[in-house]
């Protein structure tokens, strides 16, 4: 099983899609809808020959932007417009969000990520996902990035069995309110391994979420 949040979501259906045997389902925290997707940008046949100007420019010319915007106050003041609990925008989260983007080559990951405007969008990979293979899907409902409506409707997808929007959270509900989110993980772990031990947050070990 995987669990995912924002544009990693799309990167984990990918990897059931493309390789079902490896996996037994998705958990999907906050996912990303690719605003920059060429089939999302309204007038699309004027705005993305500008649009991939600005993304030809940045991974080419970005470096010295993305130097000055990878420092730990900046970090920390960008990350308090998605995360609704503010209080969740510790040194810690900045210095785990951090640290990746200092290794060399990080900025090369982030320009591309931004200049990506083609591929399957999230209702599409739903619409092809392989059979028995469950997907839970979360969201904050005080998530300025996420448009509720968009998340609520993946319901109607065959493989989604479950929609839950946390009330007073935002992009990020596994750091900002863990009480709320784990306890769903271990309900999905559950219900993926029925007839089997059951898992529970007393006799578990930490667990990895893919984030951001």
């Amino acid at each position: 099983s995987d669990v995912c949040n924002s544009i990693g979501t799309m990167s984990s259906l990918q990897a059931v899609i493309d390789n079902p045997g490896l996996y037994n389902g998705v958990f999907c925290i906050a996912p990303n809808f690719r605003e920059l997707h060429s089939a999302e940008v309204a007038l699309a046949n004027m705005s993305m020959p500008v649009l991939r100007f600005i993304q030809k420019q940045l991974r080419e010319k970005g470096q010295g932007l993305f130097d000055v915007l990878a420092k730990p106050d900046t970090v920390k003041e960008i990350l308090k417009t998605p995360y609704a609990v503010r209080s969740a925008v510790d040194d810690t989260l900045v210095q785990v969000l951090l640290d990746p983007l200092l290794l060399e080559g990080a900025s090369n990951v982030v320009f591309d990520m931004l200049s990506y405007s083609a591929g399957p969008l999230p209702e599409q990979q739903l619409a092809s996902f392989p059979e028995n293979k469950p997907v839970w899907v979360s969201y904050g409902k005080q998530d300025p990035w996420t448009p509720p409506g968009r998340v609520e409707a993946l319901i109607t997808k065959p493989p989604v069995e479950k929609v839950i929007g946390w009330e007073g959270v935002g992009h990020c509900p596994h750091d900002e309110a863990p009480e709320k989110v784990n306890p769903e993980i271990f309900d999905f772990l559950n219900r993926l391994y029925q007839g089997k031990s059951e898992v529970s947050l007393e006799d578990s070990v930490p667990f990895f979420v893919d984030t951001k």
